[in-house]
């Protein structure tokens, strides 16, 4: 994973879609993230919508400016999508997720008094600002909106999956949607992993450079920009050490942190195990990812891998 450098002023944060045609949709990423169930097989194609659980609203922008945006968001199907994925988990109530104007706030909640998850323009519009600064760092202007999209639907879906679920919480709840989101995207494969991660990476080295923190982030529910940076590089090293031990090399993650990450990386991943998997649809998620699977774990600008009548790879092309 390509990470920036480490600035010289650490900092806090808040937390974006392009307007142009992206390579990968955002509909697609959140497919494989959320329908990564570890193990699980893949009977026959579904026969009706799993998504009744899940409501989906695009309010019209408040600001003439986040138009494009709104249409982007609805043109890409993002919620439609999600709604779908989201399905696999055995809601016992519905949950709306929805895109909104905040006027002005850049933000994304859970809100369980009414069980939404609002993620505002203002905040889609602030990663994509914020991707101009991008490129020379390594991190592509696709990876620094969609990563940090991605990232934080996950983040405000753990919120909801905590609450509706019962799932107990022995520490920070912020620090354990952050787990959940990079634990999902770890186990959806390591080319939609790498990608996300590496954008959410630089949302949150972007957000701590941009400012020294103050007493009110240091009071804050949230950790600071810069931990929350660490924890996602963290987890990921943690998951595959020879994978991602560029990380380490390459010194964007301390080595003294990375002696301990696989510990960190299989406390998230029983928690998973025990709590959370048992609520959701091996067989839908199967299915789900089957469906929508393009070849994220190919290189960028490699041959897609050819898929047969039944949505299987062909012989010899899973780009693996």
């Amino acid at each position: 994973m390509t990470t920036p450098a480490p600035p010289n002023v650490p900092a806090a944060r808040k937390g974006s879609v392009s307007r142009g045609p992206a390579r990968r949709t955002l509909a697609s990423l959140l497919v494989l993230s959320l329908s990564a169930v570890p193990g699980s097989a893949v009977p026959a194609p579904p026969v009706g919508p799993r998504s009744a659980l899940v409501r989906i609203e695009y309010d019209p922008p408040k600001e003439p400016a986040h138009r494009p945006l709104y249409e982007h968001l609805r043109e890409r199907k993002v919620l439609e999508t999600f709604a779908e994925v989201f399905g696999v988990v055995r809601l016992p109530r519905p949950l709306t997720v929805r895109f909104a104007g905040c006027d002005g706030e850049s933000n994304a909640w859970y809100e369980s008094e009414d069980l939404t998850v609002t993620f505002c323009y203002e905040l889609v519009a602030e990663f994509e600002r914020a991707s101009a600064g991008a490129a020379p760092y390594g991190v592509s202007r696709d990876d620094a909106i969609e990563g940090p999209v991605v990232f934080v639907l996950l983040h405000e879906a753990g919120h909801a999956i905590f609450d509706l679920l019962d799932v107990p919480i022995l520490g920070r709840e912020e620090d354990a949607a952050d787990h959940l989101a990079a634990y999902v995207l770890l186990q959806a494969g390591k080319g939609i992993a790498r990608r996300i991660l590496t954008g959410a990476a630089w949302m949150y080295r972007h957000d701590a450079a941009s400012r020294a923190p103050d007493e009110s982030d240091f009071s804050d529910v949230h950790g600071l920009d810069a931990q929350r940076h660490y924890n996602v590089l963290c987890m990921a090293y943690g998951s595959d050490a020879e994978s991602y031990r560029g990380l380490v090399d390459r010194g964007y993650l301390p080595k003294n942190r990375a002696q301990g990450c696989h510990d960190e990386y299989e406390q998230v991943a029983f928690a998973m195990r025990q709590l959370v998997w048992a609520s959701l649809d091996a067989g839908g998620a199967g299915r789900t990812r089957v469906l929508h699977q393009p070849s994220f774990d190919v290189p960028r600008g490699a041959a897609p891998a050819t898929r047969n009548a039944a949505g299987a790879p062909a012989p010899g092309t899973e780009g693996r």
